[in-house]
């Protein structure tokens, strides 16, 4: 195995991909060919690599462990995807063409999501959410149960008791140890969040906690009454002054591309691609108005300057690979500029009393979030536990509605699932980013926003790409390790305080 060979054709192969994703889910491509990219580098992808690579690490230590490792992730996770390549494909594009009758009119299924969150009506959001429900029932689920059922079996082929011990292997985590402190969170906010989040939800939306839905989530989270602050026309230019207020010059990063056109099939997610890291990045989100559309900017526009200020000169592992808990971070480090009172005041123009209102509100939702994502953990790891996936829809429900208070369909228990145990990498992000925080606001103060320090600061470990860590990073600002309570306490406290 020639690894110099190999690392070229691999970011060959991850600058393909991503460009294909790009031009899919931006709309612009309703055909998704991930199977023909696979199949052009299959090479990279063998069981010899992979066990080549697994040998390596064993015997390595040091930086030349953390290559192998990183190295090893990425060919196990494209050894198993290739399993099921033309599935990925065949997935893609049936939701790409995928419609709901909405009053007599057909409307992609994409955009339907958009439509929950416009819908102030409960009943007719009901029915949307109920005929997206059903067609994940009967036109999605058949191709996902057969998608994770190869990937479950090709798992216990390497050599693995299931999906859960082959990701944890790979991404060197103890996913059980991540979810104890999930039920840490879980437990030490639950008053608080059932309190606080039914009371928000009755006011903004008129519907008591006990007759929610998931779908009512999306239109309280569209929040059309901050809509005079959350211009749809202000939006890029928003996000291109706070970064100049931090001396760093959108204009001049041509290497930035950014995506704000409405497209008919353009995925309501916004998202990042990193086709050239970092001399050809990719910003897309899908404008829809209001604070959740700026939320997207900020967080996909985190991920943005991050790769794009990635040293060039950085070997392909720390571009294109390594924990990617860490650019989940640097974009929530962004978008939670929505929760600082300066940055409202300053930038938005709110008074005091709008930002302490919208504040509350934001952690609210944020602590929504993360009590989510402790149930999709919990969830997931059960899932993925080497036992058969048949009968977990109602689990899944179960698990969900418990963490969220609100009514879940059981119709989403293989859709509502990221690949290789993504959920783990925004959990330790939002615990890495509440960690960071504490740092910014002691080294520069609640408006580091405003400084140019900070700007330098955040570049600074942005030029890194993903060679470190979450802890690494941490323990460079005088942290131990990620700790669950910087995260519970900062929501916790928001809330008290601006109540």
């Amino acid at each position: 195995m020639d690894l110099e060979v190999y690392r070229k054709e691999s970011e060959k192969f991850l600058s393909e991909l991503d460009k294909e994703y790009y031009l899919h889910f931006s709309g612009q491509k309703d055909s998704l060919n991930i199977a023909e990219i696979y199949s052009k580098h299959e090479d990279l992808f063998s069981l010899e690599n992979f066990e080549v690579l697994k040998g390596l690490k064993e015997k390595s230590s040091g930086e030349e462990n953390k290559r192998y490792s990183y190295l090893l992730r990425f060919c196990g996770e494209g050894l198993i995807e290739q399993q099921v390549k033309e599935l990925i494909d065949e997935i893609g594009e049936d939701e790409a063409k995928a419609t709901i009758d909405v009053d007599n009119k057909e409307v992609s299924f994409r955009y339907s999501e958009v439509l929950l969150s416009n819908e102030k009506d409960k009943n007719k959001r009901d029915l949307i959410d109920d005929r997206r429900n059903s067609k994940v029932e009967t036109n999605f689920n058949p191709k996902l149960y057969e998608y994770w059922s190869a990937l479950h079996e090709y798992s216990k082929e390497l050599g693995f008791s299931g999906y859960k011990e082959l990701f944890s292997f790979l991404k060197e985590e103890n996913f059980d140890d991540l979810s104890i402190s999930m039920e840490k969170l879980l437990e030490q906010t639950e008053e608080i969040y059932e309190n606080h989040f039914k009371k928000l939800l009755l006011k903004e939306t008129g519907i008591e906690l006990s007759n929610s839905r998931r779908s009512d989530f999306a239109f309280l989270r569209r929040a059309s009454r901050y809509d005079k602050f959350f211009r749809k026309e202000i939006l890029v230019d928003l996000f291109r002054d706070t970064l100049e207020s931090m001396g760093i010059i959108l204009d001049r990063q041509s290497n930035i591309i950014l995506d704000v056109e409405e497209r008919k099939n353009k995925s309501p997610r916004a998202f990042c691609c990193t086709v050239k890291v970092p001399d050809e990045i990719y910003l897309v989100v899908m404008p829809k108005g209001g604070q959740d559309d700026f939320e997207a900017m900020f967080h996909e526009g985190g991920h943005a300057e991050h790769f794009g200020n990635t040293r060039p000169t950085l070997d392909f592992e720390y571009r294109f690979l390594g924990d990617h808990a860490i650019t989940e971070g640097y974009a929530f480090t962004l978008e939670h500029l929505m929760q600082n009172r300066q940055w409202l005041m300053y930038f938005l123009k709110m008074s005091s009393e709008d930002a302490a209102d919208f504040i509350y509100f934001s952690n609210i939702l944020k602590l929504w979030f993360c009590r989510r994502y402790a149930g999709k953990l919990k969830y997931e790891l059960i899932l993925h536990n080497g036992s058969s996936i048949a009968g977990k829809d109602e689990l899944y429900r179960n698990i969900l509605t418990s963490c969220s208070l609100m009514q879940y369909s059981k119709s989403d228990y293989l859709k509502d699932v990221d690949e290789a145990f993504y959920c783990t990498n925004y959990i330790r992000a939002w615990i890495f980013e509440a960690q960071l925080k504490d740092y910014m606001h002691k080294k520069f103060g609640y408006d580091w926003f405003n400084k140019k320090r900070a700007g330098d600061f955040l570049r600074e470990i942005w030029s890194y790409g993903q060679k470190y860590n979450p802890v690494e990073i941490l323990k460079q600002i005088d942290y131990k390790d990620l700790d669950i309570s910087h995260l519970i306490n900062s929501m916790l406290e928001e809330i008290r305080k601006n109540q």
